[in-house]
């Protein structure tokens, strides 16, 4: 299951069209050198079914910033859509995986643009959503695996994901993201709730999946 294996993705879709700033990945922390944003996307046809959700939003970061947004989410194939929705849920930006390449369309009625490479978006929403350890859960316990530099955690309790932590092998970036779960429901493919804490780069992102089914 999709959701049963796994966004600052949808928040910088968010982010930027409220014109904000969050941490940006490609900045260095104070005597470091930058690290950009690491990780592996995953081809979406290795995803699983094909699914759409409608989604909400919810992003932090600084001291009390706080925005939220209507989203939805789609994968179809070899094709991975996010959608970010503003006002009047007129399309705002479209991020598009297929074929390993990313790239946006923005509404030119918006005159703000992502500050943050469409990549990075993906990656959220993957880190969140979809399989990062190969091979079958465990109902209850813990499992772990080493890959592309990153160490990731996953806790499991009666057969569903619970708590998914990454931490980079070389601690570049130092710290952990950590992404928990509630509110699973038999026949679906995603949580009612996720909660991505980013210690890299210092915001939360609350994803409230409202509607959901399998195309």
């Amino acid at each position: 299951m999709i959701g049963r294996a796994r966004s600052l993705g949808l928040g910088w879709v968010l982010l930027a069209a409220n014109a904000c700033h969050p941490p940006d990945p490609e900045v260095a922390s104070p005597g470091s050198a930058a690290v950009g944003y690491p990780g592996t996307l995953l081809a979406p046809a290795k995803l699983g079914p094909d699914v759409q959700w409608e989604q909400r939003v919810t992003a932090q970061w600084g001291e009390g910033k706080r925005r939220s947004f209507d989203a939805v989410l789609s994968k179809v194939g070899d094709e991975l859509l996010i959608l970010g929705l503003g006002p009047m849920k007129v399309p705002g930006f479209v991020v598009r995986l297929h074929e390993g390449e990313v790239d946006i369309t923005v509404d030119k009625r918006m005159p703000e643009s992502l500050p943050f490479a469409p990549r990075y978006i993906v990656l959220d929403v993957q880190r969140v959503f979809f399989p990062w350890i190969p091979g079958g859960p465990p109902r209850d316990g813990e499992r772990h695996h080493l890959g592309d530099g990153e160490r990731v955690t996953e806790r499991w309790a009666g057969g569903r994901l619970i708590e998914r932590r990454f931490t980079r092998a070389d601690a570049r970036p130092p710290g952990e993201i950590v992404v928990r779960y509630e509110g699973w429901h038999d026949g679906q493919d995603a949580p009612a709730r996720a909660v991505l804490d980013n210690g890299w780069f210092g915001y939360t992102l609350t994803i409230e999946t409202l509607v959901q089914q399998r195309l």
